[in-house]
């Protein structure tokens, strides 16, 4: 019986220990993947600008009615902005460079569903002059067939 006990022990401290290990390096790589991208993000931020604008100052949008609808959450989110900016503007690069291939592929989407605009030219067709007189066309009357129900009714 003391033997399942000590087992129980070792079993719970080396599962702290992995535990604390598993974290310990999780940490280390968060951290120089933060040290990389905090001196990334002013060029991150300039290209994700050039590539689309649209989504940075969709996030600026979202951030104030944020601050406007709740202004606990807004407050929030601006701080944890301006400490996780170099995480916000490689998700921003990437966000950005997503919508542009998402436009791209619905231009060419619409351009195969519309067909493409080719340049034409009015054709005007003389008359001809060699008009063909034809005969109408006689038809021949069909016999009334007779109805054999008619006497049903």
């Amino acid at each position: 019986m003391k033997g399942q006990g000590i087992g129980i022990r070792l079993n719970g401290i080396m599962g702290f220990i992995f535990m604390m290990a598993f974290l310990i390096v999780v940490f280390l790589i968060l951290r120089g993947l933060w040290k990389l991208l905090f001196f990334a993000a002013p060029v991150l931020i300039i290209l994700a600008l050039i590539i689309n604008y649209r989504t940075i100052v969709n996030y600026l949008r979202f951030v104030f009615g944020l601050l406007h609808r709740n202004p606990l959450s807004g407050i929030i989110a601006i701080l944890l902005s301006i400490v996780g900016f170099p995480f916000l503007s490689g998700i921003l690069f990437g966000k950005s460079i997503l919508d542009r291939k998402v436009r791209k592929l619905q231009q060419a989407h619409e351009e195969q569903a519309q067909g493409e605009l080719v340049d034409y030219e009015e054709v005007i067709r003389p008359e001809r002059e060699d008009k063909l007189n034809l005969k109408p066309i006689e038809r021949e009357k069909q016999e009334a067939k007779e109805n054999p129900y008619k006497d049903l009714f």
